[in-house]
């Protein structure tokens, strides 16, 4: 991995205490996650959480566009056009899963600083985060449909956090949330306008940081929150998630994912926000709909490690035999656009073949030790 896909710095703050800073740097990618980052990622957090002078974690990205927006596309799809399978596929998942699950668990908060667009593992990092912060360029959204995916890195537990069928609505139209749509669905803690990051970090440096999770927690909120920050970011768009939700839960307040699909894809609101979702969904993989359809019905029953086993398996049916590497050939590949799914409509998907999606992937779920 080069040294600077990642930047790395212990910030020194007052009484002899430091915060460790993470600044995820592949701009040209869009900060999208390599497996090497993953790794690296995982042994910092291990370093710190075992050093008592360390008693936070920031996350940001580098650049004006992206926080991160995934997972490193390319490499997936070599991996699953291999003609050993989709064996790196299959170790990416699972370290990815593993360094997520990590964060959730760890020790002493983890703030990230969710400048830019925010998909796929991004969205994982954003998960696993303690305190997050948007900005007036955040973009959020689980686009999974349109690769031939389904939304993971833990999204199948955050769906019953959600005011109802919000999350279905999400992952089936890949709706993009603003900052205060994030916000409004608790997402997201706090907002600040970007130029103001840098002055954050050094406002960081300024204050003693304790051995206290929550207090930790509760100061870096009181920073944020602060008038200086607060002012700046009052105009920024109302949340139109907030708006629109009797819409969207008229739309998916139904008890089959055919029924909901009729109802979006009939839905004549000619709101462009309406139509970017109607298109998503028309032109995604019904597979994945389907996918996205069971996410919902397991995301209640399962505990967080549960949500990561269920998730990995899912995901490496998916490379093995599913739309995934069709997906990313006709969008990232070869950019025709023109994606040849497997069965061309939802109604047309067959229960057996989604049951194969869900079937054991080995004898045992490589995440158990969990």
């Amino acid at each position: 991995m080069p040294d600077d896909e990642l930047l790395v710095e212990l910030l020194e703050c007052q009484n002899n205490t430091r915060v460790g800073h993470i600044t995820l740097n592949s701009p040209e990618t869009l900060n999208s996650l390599t497996l090497n980052m993953v790794n690296k990622i995982s042994i910092l957090l291990d370093e710190w959480e075992a050093d008592p002078s360390v008693k936070m974690v920031i996350f940001s990205g580098t650049g004006e566009k992206a926080f991160c927006a995934g997972g490193d596309i390319r490499a997936l799809y070599e991996s699953m056009c291999s003609s050993e399978g989709p064996v790196f596929a299959e170790k990416f998942f699972e370290s990815e899963y593993r360094l997520d699950y990590k964060m959730h668990k760890f020790s002493k908060p983890i703030v990230s600083i969710l400048d830019g667009i925010v998909m796929g593992g991004g969205a994982g990092l954003m998960f696993g985060s303690s305190y997050r912060i948007s900005t007036e360029r955040t973009k959020f959204a689980m686009p999974e449909i349109g690769v031939g995916l389904f939304p993971d890195v833990g999204f199948t537990s955050v769906i019953k956090t959600l005011p109802d069928g919000l999350g279905l609505y999400m992952m089936l139209t890949a709706t993009q949330l603003s900052a205060k749509d994030t916000i409004f669905c608790n997402l997201t803690d706090a907002s600040i306008k970007s130029e103001d990051i840098n002055y954050l970090l050094s406002e960081i440096t300024e204050n003693i940081w304790l051995d206290e999770f929550q207090e930790n927690i509760d100061l870096i909120g009181y920073l944020v929150k602060q008038n200086f920050y607060a002012d700046k970011v009052k105009d920024l768009p109302d949340s139109k998630i907030e708006k629109e939700l009797d819409e969207i839960q008229a739309l998916t307040n139904e008890q089959e994912l055919e029924k909901v699909c009729s109802n979006i894809l009939s839905n004549h609101n000619d709101d462009d926000w309406y139509v970017r979702g109607r298109n998503s969904l028309k032109k995604g993989s019904p597979s994945s709909a389907h996918l996205i359809w069971h996410q919902c019905l397991n995301s209640a029953k399962l505990d967080l490690k549960e949500v990561f086993k269920f998730e990995l398996n899912l995901a490496i049916q998916v490379t093995r035999i599913g739309d995934f590497k069709e997906g990313i050939r006709a969008l990232i590949i070869d950019k025709d656009n023109s994606p040849k799914w497997r069965y061309d409509s939802i109604e047309s998907v067959p229960i057996d073949w989604i049951k194969k999606h869900t079937d054991p992937a080995w004898q045992q779920n490589p995440l158990e030790d969990l």
